[in-house]
């Protein structure tokens, strides 16, 4: 159905936007669009609607994103489910992908100091069917979901002269 892969890429890019708002620009009515709403909901497409915070912005509470790789010898009969229920249920995890290329894993994890993320890399790393791993902090972000940060922002920095 074309509307609602519409209504989805319209709020994909900003979920505030108001049923009026979406049935405007589709030009087809805000009951329609409420209902496909419902019925993507109910059958678990839409799971929940978020906030991308901007942690490069002085008013947002500073925390450490990483991204850690892990390689995985998969289960004899549950494979990668087992391994990745476990993971999953970490508070620290944001995000899990099974991935293909030199991992099989693919992590975003959020901590407030850089000892939660070591805490966190040596509990998974020290798990009898992880290999192999390799953790990136991430320093800066530029862009997420498709939302560049600060664009237009230079960055202050001292100019180096001889």
């Amino acid at each position: 159905m074309k509307n609602k892969e519409s209504i989805l890429n319209l709020l994909q890019k900003n979920a505030r936007l108001s049923n009026k708002d979406i049935a405007d620009s589709l030009d087809i009515s805000e009951s329609e669009v409420q209902k496909t709403i419902k019925t993507l909901e109910s059958k678990g497409v839409i799971i929940r609607y978020s906030t991308i915070l901007n942690y490069n912005h002085p008013d947002t509470k500073t925390k450490i994103r990483a991204l850690i790789e892990l390689s995985i010898r998969p289960e004899k009969k549950e494979g990668y489910s087992a391994i990745a229920k476990r993971i999953s249920e970490n508070s620290f995890v944001i995000d899990h992908y099974l991935v293909s290329g030199n991992y099989d894993f693919l992590i975003i994890m959020e901590g407030s100091t850089l000892q939660e993320i070591s805490e966190f890399v040596s509990e998974f790393a020290s798990m009898e069917n992880i290999s192999k791993t390799a953790t990136h902090v991430i320093l800066k972000t530029y862009k997420e979901n498709g939302v560049p940060f600060n664009p237009t922002d230079k960055e202050k920095r001292l100019p180096i002269s001889p």
